[in-house]
């Protein structure tokens, strides 16, 4: 624990230090990110023993930099460090870009072309990559809506278009796995062979009678073993006034008896200019191929968060998780309660 600490300030007490000593011609250097802690309860699952009080944490510190050439181009670029101790993967998205009046050329690890919706909810306990299964022990079904086919967060070169009348165009291509020195083909933690994994959307964006809206569309194609699979992905998000909602649907077909679906909608109410509440819902479905081994998952949260000044902010969920599972897990039905502070910083 003492050598994890020494380390964490080491790393931030030496890139202050770099920014400190670059000189003036160095692209611009921004440090960011954020902390939540939590402490809440919830049902056993299909666990037991089960300690029904928990605490939990998620942070991140990103490092984000940029500069406008005198040609007019803007080169930039991120990478994420995940801070949690709990964390196997330190960096998880690491990218660089090129933009322009030409639109946007980006190079690295990041999410494909496809993905384009979302179900947005204040409070601890979200919908899409839920960590409800943080809190309730559980055989999960999908939750997400990367449409990925498993290539994650793979190298990849991804082009976005300027915006013509609120319309954009993205697409992205990630040749395999390959995220080092040489080249590889398959992925040697989860035994998978995906590669060619090409990705793209068409999004929307515009203001109707005071209502702001944006659709999008997107889809993934992969190959993997000589197999074809497929993906794709539909985002609505509408917002007036004190309201904001959004839906959205994604699925996944691996094979003829592998498909996952995931739907769901969110609605967020801001009471004043601190407060706000919300409600939310999703299902997710997992199909591999006899009725006996589907899996279906239910989430429901209510949220609330309220804003305490300067990116601090103070938030509670209340969430129930209802499966269905086939013979292969065990069913649970569980409420939950989570409450505490995100910093972002």
């Amino acid at each position: 624990m003492k050598t994890s600490k020494l380390l964490s300030t080491t790393i931030l007490v030496s890139a202050a230090a770099l920014i400190a000593a670059a000189p003036a011609s160095a692209a611009k250097l921004k440090i960011g990110g954020y902390m939540e802690q939590w402490i809440g309860t919830a049902g056993d699952g299909d666990a037991a023993p089960h300690n029904n009080f928990d605490i939990q944490n998620d942070s991140e510190i990103y490092f984000k930099f940029k500069e406008k050439l005198s040609n007019g181009l803007t080169v930039g670029g991120a990478f994420e460090l995940e801070a949690g101790t709990g964390q196997t993967t330190k960096y998880d998205e690491s990218s660089l870009y090129v933009s322009g009046s030409f639109g946007k050329i980006e190079i690295g690890n990041n999410d494909g072309a496809g993905a384009v919706a979302s179900v947005k909810v204040v409070g601890p306990v979200g919908h899409v990559k839920s960590d409800r299964s943080a809190w309730v022990s559980m055989t999960t079904a999908p939750n997400d809506f990367d449409i990925d086919l498993g290539s994650g967060d793979a190298q990849q070169i991804k082009y976005t278009s300027p915006k013509v009348n609120g319309l954009q165009l993205a697409v992205s291509f990630k040749p395999d796995s390959s995220d080092g020195s040489g080249m590889k083909s398959r992925d040697a933690a989860s035994g998978t062979d995906f590669h060619d994994t090409v990705a793209g959307s068409i999004t929307y964006s515009g203001n109707f009678g005071g209502t702001k809206v944006k659709l999008g569309l997107g889809a993934t194609n992969n190959e993997e073993n000589s197999v074809t699979q497929d993906g794709y992905s539909v985002g609505l998000s509408l917002a007036q006034g004190p309201f904001a909602f959004t839906f959205g649907y994604a699925q996944e077909e691996f094979s003829s008896t592998n498909e996952q679906t995931f739907q769901g909608a969110g609605l967020i109410y801001s009471l004043d200019k601190v407060n706000k509440i919300s409600v939310g819902y999703t299902l997710g479905k997992k199909k591999t191929g006899t009725a006996s081994t589907e899996r279906e998952e239910n989430i429901t949260t209510i949220g609330y968060s309220r804003s305490l000044g300067k990116g601090v902010s103070l938030q509670a969920s209340a969430f129930n998780v209802d499966t269905n599972h086939g013979s292969g897990a065990t069913n649970v039905n569980e409420n939950g309660v989570v409450g505490g502070f995100r910093v972002d910083f």
